[in-house]
């Protein structure tokens, strides 16, 4: 296949690829959204002294990390309806398994930079009468937030790169895309491996970004603590 041929090809599906990067792109954001809100539940659950939260968190938390991925997509998109009597479109249970892994990952992130705080300053907040409340609001989570960064940034990465297995399930993203373009065109060699030129480029990019702004967290904390002086 000569290049001026292959270019052509791109050009003719140029929407079609666009289009299932925009919806790779949405994945992965929605899904880290949702799964930096659970992972922040499950991470309180598994700090909780209450044996009835504390042990459902931990089995929420080992289930979403030890467990593959496609495994737990076919799993909420073939058995979840069984369960609940309740049919998901492919993209919330793309949403719904994206989120289900990142978050038990991000919930470990979170309790490890809880757990990083001084206990000095934990303890000198209660002597002075500072509720449970208060104090994660004005000391334990404003620290532990800004060490928690880099942990977060990175596990975007790896839910980006795992938004690739949702073509299983007629996901539209950039790999349902590649295998369209391919049965269309009978050219399957060249455009999977622009597709994972595609992905290598975007995840260098996101890399990147995590490099840069995990470099600048001094200034984060700078700030952090200031507004807490005030």
């Amino acid at each position: 296949m000569t290049a001026a041929r292959f270019l052509r090809m791109l050009s003719e599906y140029s929407d079609v690829i666009l289009f299932g990067i925009w919806v790779t792109i949405q994945l992965a954001l929605v899904s880290m959204a949702v799964a930096v809100i659970l992972g922040l539940a499950a991470c309180f659950g598994c700090l909780s002294r209450n044996r009835m939260i504390r042990y459902p968190s931990v089995l929420f938390v080992e289930f979403g990390r030890n467990t593959p991925i496609l495994v737990q997509l076919i799993w909420v998109h073939f058995a979840w309806p069984e369960i609940l009597g309740i049919k998901f479109s492919a993209w919330t249970s793309a949403i719904i398994a994206l989120s289900l892994q990142s978050s038990g990952y991000l919930a470990e992130e979170f309790r490890a930079g809880i757990e990083s705080i001084d206990k000095g300053q934990i303890e000198a907040a209660q002597a002075l009468g500072m509720t449970y409340k208060r104090l994660m609001q004005r000391i334990v989570v404003p620290q532990a937030v800004i060490r928690m960064i880099p942990g977060i940034l990175n596990q975007f990465v790896t839910c980006f790169k795992s938004t690739s297995i949702v073509s299983v399930i007629a996901v539209p993203d950039l790999m349902y895309q590649a295998g369209l373009i391919a049965s269309a065109t009978y050219l399957p060699m060249p455009i999977y491996s622009f597709v994972a030129l595609l992905y290598f480029l975007m995840v260098v990019v996101i890399a990147l970004a995590v490099r840069f702004a995990t470099a600048h967290l001094p200034q984060f904390g700078y700030f952090a603590d200031r507004h807490r002086g005030d």
